[in-house]
C-alpha cells in the first residue's frame, strides 16, 4: 500500500507536499560534474518602468555594458528584464550575496528601480524577481537546488508572463500560485495548456537546460577632446588630431581588429557640428595610414566656424586578414609591407583629394556583348581592376582575335580609310532582354597618309543588318 502511495506521488508534475511547506522534489537523478545542473547560477533583474518601453531593447543594450563588470555572460530578456551567469564570478566577489549586493547597487548608482533574484536556472531566478518579495530587506538568493521549489512554490502564477488565456485558464482551474499548479498531473496539464507549460516548469527546476543567446556589443572606438582655445585653421586641426589617432591605433591593436571607414565630428560654438566622413580602401588598423587619410580630408576642408572640439568614431571592428609581415617592413621603402600598402595608401589619398564617388573599381561580368561585360563598383576591390585586364589578356594571349582594355562609351560611326588586320570574331548575343546585338568585329589599323603601318590599332565592327561599320574600342 506505501509503495503504491509513493508511486502515485511521483506520477504528480513536481510531487509536492501543501502550498505553505517546502515542496518535496522527485529524486534527484545524479548529475555529472560540469552539468548545466551543478554549474550555472543565474541573477535575474527586472526594470518595473520599461514595461511600456517602445525601444525596450534599445534601452537594455547599454544596461548590458554595465552588467558585464561582474559576469562575461549577459542575455536579454524582453521586454524588461536581464539574466546573468554569475557561478564564475562568486569567487571573484568573495561570496554569492556580496556579488548580488554589487550588481544591485550598480542599478541604484543609475537610479533604475529594479527587482532582482538569484536562482539555479534562469526561469527560476526570473520568475522569483517578478513575483518574489524581499525578506526583511534582503533580496531573493537561492544556492541550493533542494530548496528551489518551495520558493517558487509561494510565488503568483502572472511572475510567469504566459499569455492571458493560460492564465485564465489556470485561474478557472481554481489555480493562482505556482505550487498549486506543480501539484497538477504532468499529463493533463499538457493535455490542457500545451506540453510549452510543461517544459517552463522543467526548466525553472532546472530538470531541463535552457541556452540563452548571450549579449555582445558592437564595438567601437570613440573618444573626444575639448579644445582650450577655438581653433580657425583646419591645419591646426591635423595636429589636435594626431593623440585621438593614436589611441584608436592602439584600440585596435588590443582588439587585432581594423577598420574600414572613420568620422570625425567638429563642435562648434552654435549651429551643428562639422560631420567628415572617412572610407579605406581596405581594412586596416595603422596608424600611419589613418593619419594619412585624416590629412588628406582635412588639407580639403573649409571651416564654416571656429571649432570647439572634435570626435573620432570608428566604424565596425572588422578582425585583420592573417598574414606573415616583412621582418623590415617598418624601414621607409623597404619590405614586403611597403609594396603592399602602396595600392591601398594610393586609393585613399585620390578619394580623399577627388571625392569619395570619383574612384571606383572594375568587375567582370559573364557577358559576350563587350558593353555589358563589366561594371563599376564603389567598394573598391583591389585586384578587380587587374582581374579584368587579366582575363582580356589571357583571352588575347590564347585567341586569335585580341581585346582592348579601353572601350568607349558608345560605338561611334566610321568612314572609310581603315585596314583590316585580324577578324572577324562574330558576337551575337542579347536577344532575350531586347537589346540584342549582332556584329563582326575586326582588329583594324587606321590608315595615315601613306603609312599604314603607322596608324592607330582600333576594334571596329561592322554591324550584320546595317552593313554599317563602328568604332568601339582601341588599343594602347
Amino acid at each position: 500500500m506505501k509503495l503504491r502511495n509513493a508511486k502515485s506521488q511521483t506520477a504528480d508534475l513536481f510531487a509536492a507536499a501543501n502550498a505553505s511547506t517546502a515542496l518535496v522534489p522527485l529524486p534527484a537523478t545524479p548529475q555529472p560534474a560540469g552539468s548545466p545542473r551543478s554549474r550555472q547560477l543565474w541573477y535575474a533583474v527586472v526594470f518595473p518602468e520599461l514595461i511600456e518601453a517602445k525601444h525596450s531593447a534599445t534601452v537594455l543594450q547599454p544596461l548590458c555594458m554595465h552588467a558585464q563588470q561582474f559576469t562575461s555572460f549577459v542575455s536579454i530578456e524582453l521586454p524588461n528584464a536581464l539574466l546573468l551567469e554569475i557561478k564564475g564570478s562568486v569567487k571573484l566577489f568573495g561570496s554569492l550575496k556580496a556579488l548580488h549586493a554589487d550588481i544591485d547597487a550598480c542599478w541604484r548608482r543609475l537610479a533604475l528601480p529594479a527587482r532582482s533574484a538569484t536562482a539555479p536556472s534562469t526561469l527560476a531566478a526570473l520568475w522569483l524577481a517578478r513575483g518574489g518579495h524581499p525578506r526583511a530587506g534582503h533580496p531573493v538568493v537561492i544556492e541550493d537546488l533542494g530548496t528551489l521549489p518551495g520558493h517558487l512554490a509561494e510565488l503568483p502564477i502572472a511572475c510567469t508572463a504566459w499569455d492571458i488565456a493560460r492564465l485564465q485558464t489556470l485561474r478557472a482551474m481554481g489555480v493562482t500560485r505556482m505550487g498549486e499548479l506543480l501539484r497538477l498531473p504532468r499529463a493533463g496539464l499538457a493535455r490542457r495548456l500545451g506540453t510549452a507549460t510543461v517544459q517552463d516548469l522543467d526548466i525553472a527546476l532546472a530538470r531541463q537546460a535552457a541556452p540563452r543567446r548571450a549579449f555582445v556589443p558592437r564595438e567601437r572606438f570613440r573618444a573626444r577632446c575639448d579644445f582650450e582655445t577655438e581653433i580657425e585653421n583646419a591645419a591646426y586641426l591635423e595636429k589636435a588630431l594626431e593623440p585621438l589617432i593614436a589611441r584608436c591605433a592602439q584600440f585596435l591593436r588590443e582588439r587585432q581588429a581594423g577598420v574600414q571607414a572613420l568620422r570625425l565630428k567638429l563642435r562648434h560654438r552654435a549651429g551643428p557640428a562639422t560631420c567628415v566622413h572617412l572610407g579605406l580602401a581596405s581594412i586596416t588598423s595603422e596608424r600611419r595610414r589613418l593619419t594619412d587619410v585624416l590629412a588628406q580630408k582635412l588639407a580639403r576642408l573649409e571651416l564654416e566656424a571656429p571649432v570647439r572640439g572634435m570626435e573620432l568614431i570608428s566604424g565596425v571592428l572588422q578582425p585583420l586578414s592573417a598574414g606573415s609581415l616583412d621582418a623590415f617592413s617598418g624601414l621607409a621603402g623597404t619590405g614586403a609591407g611597403c609594396g603592399r600598402d602602396s595600392v591601398p595608401q594610393l586609393v585613399e589619398r585620390l578619394r580623399a583629394r577627388l571625392g569619395e564617388d570619383a574612384v571606383y573599381g572594375v568587375v567582370s561580368i559573364p557577358e559576350h556583348r563587350p558593353e555589358a561585360a563589366w561594371r563599376r563598383v564603389h567598394e573598391l576591390p583591389l585586384t578587380s581592376v587587374r582581374c579584368v585586364g587579366e582575363k582580356m589578356a589571357d583571352r588575347g594571349a590564347g585567341d586569335d582575335m585580341p581585346r582592348p582594355v579601353w572601350l568607349l562609351d558608345a560605338p561611334l560611326p566610321l568612314a572609310s580609310g581603315l585596314v583590316l588586320e585580324q577578324g572577324p570574331e562574330r558576337i551575337e548575343s542579347g536577344w532575350w532582354d531586347g537589346r540584342g546585338v549582332a556584329r563582326d568585329y575586326y582588329v583594324a589599323r587606321q590608315i595615315r597618309g601613306a603609312r599604314q603601318s603607322h596608324g592607330a590599332k582600333l576594334w571596329v565592327f561592322q554591324e550584320r543588318h546595317s552593313k554599317r561599320w563602328y568604332l568601339h574600342g582601341m588599343f594602347a
